[in-house]
């Protein structure tokens, strides 16, 4: 499917920042990074934080008042099939001018094309509700994972993402819901589907896609944690089985989930220092809070603000810990912040760019200043 943004401009905006992380590092100089700018250009409308927020209120104002326009026309027959054809041309009139802001402004998630985006996709989603009215909850998951996907697919956008694997994750506990043999193992299934959804999001499906990714990413490892955590499990059974009481009843096999509550997340500090995953190890170090929540819920040791307070305390100290002892990387860890590189040989594509070479090596390792002046040495 032919993307509407510019993939060659996505990629040099990649290229961009990267340089621009390099210069800040000094791995680089001002002119090598004015030239890589030069050799790589890009040309969206990428306007500031408050700028974007504003563009995207007042589209989504814009948005509301064409809606309006267009239903005072159908005022006198106000029925499900008059609803369907407004929101049907709403969803065109919205399609076309996504389209046609993206191409004409050279927009690139700059606001008023997200606002846009949603606009269109829910203007797209009412008709088939109102169509296809008194479905079952998986079935109207199924629905809108299907619209989403396609969107996802064409706009990369954050946001589908996240409905996306949330109307996955829905449709899925729905069905073993409605099943009574597959009920007592729903928290298994969702990590098993979590899993699955782990591994195929591993793929490299280039920088179009890179924080889809990570949105993709952070949503089945949180789902995978919930499926084994005790207090989620054990509540949630309670609120399936429509058991309204203060403290849930016991649940089978509740050695496994206090097991898998402590287990899951120092997996994922561990795989998260072991790897150089940030996302893991944020993920794990928050799970790892979840946990503490989880036992202090259900066993109630000593007071929650001595708690609290001796929690602050090693916390802060193990902070300060980290933060000096890592100034200088060790084990390949650092506190200094360190942004993933999604091109494959990124540098050696840009530096061969540059300086006219045909790269030796798949890994460039900056410092020695022996690669055409990339380093940190004064030998060239």
């Amino acid at each position: 499917m032919k993307k509407p943004y510019n993939e060659t401009w996505v990629n040099n905006l990649h290229i961009q920042n990267l340089s621009q992380i390099w210069l800040k590092k000094k791995l680089i100089t001002q002119k090598q990074f004015e030239q890589i700018t030069s050799d790589f250009p890009e040309y969206f409308y990428k306007p500031g934080f408050f700028v974007k927020t504003g563009l995207f209120l007042f589209t989504l104002l814009a948005g509301s008042f064409f809606s309006g326009f267009i239903s005072l026309f159908f005022l006198e027959n106000s029925t499900d099939k008059i609803f369907t054809v407004i929101s049907l041309v709403c969803a065109v009139s919205f399609f076309f001018a996504l389209e046609y802001a993206i191409k004409d402004r050279k927009l690139f998630h700059s606001g008023i094309d997200n606002a846009l985006l949603y606009m269109a996709a829910m203007a797209t989603l009412t008709p088939l509700f109102l169509t296809f009215e008194h479905l079952k909850i998986w079935q109207y998951c199924l629905i809108i994972l299907i619209v989403n996907s396609v969107l996802l697919v064409r706009y990369a956008d954050i946001l589908i993402a996240f409905v996306s694997v949330a109307a996955l994750y829905v449709m899925i506990a729905s069905i073993i819901i409605s099943i009574p043999q597959l009920k007592p193992f729903l928290p298994f299934c969702l990590m098993l589907i979590s899993a699955v959804v782990y591994f195929f999001n591993r793929s490299d499906y280039g920088v179009y896609y890179a924080y889809c990714k990570i949105i993709v990413k952070i949503a089945a490892l949180v789902i995978f944690y919930f499926g084994g955590n005790y207090y989620v499990v054990r509540e949630g059974n309670a609120l399936l089985s429509d058991l309204l009481i203060p403290i849930a009843p016991q649940i089978p096999f509740s050695v496994l989930f206090y097991i898998l509550t402590t287990a899951i997340p120092i997996s994922y500090i561990y795989l998260g220092l072991k790897n150089k995953d940030r996302i893991l190890l944020i993920t794990g170090l928050l799970t790892t809070a979840f946990s503490v929540f989880t036992y202090r819920y259900y066993f109630d040791i000593i007071p929650l603000e001595i708690m609290l307070v001796i929690a602050g305390f090693i916390l802060i100290i193990l902070s300060v810990f980290a933060i000096k002892h890592l100034k200088s990387p060790k084990f390949g860890i650092s506190d200094e912040k360190d942004d993933s590189q999604n091109l494959v040989n990124l540098e050696a594509m840009i530096i061969a760019h540059q300086f006219g070479q045909s790269p030796a090596q798949d890994h460039l390792d900056f410092g020695g200043g022996d690669f055409g002046g990339g380093g940190a040495g004064n030998s060239y």
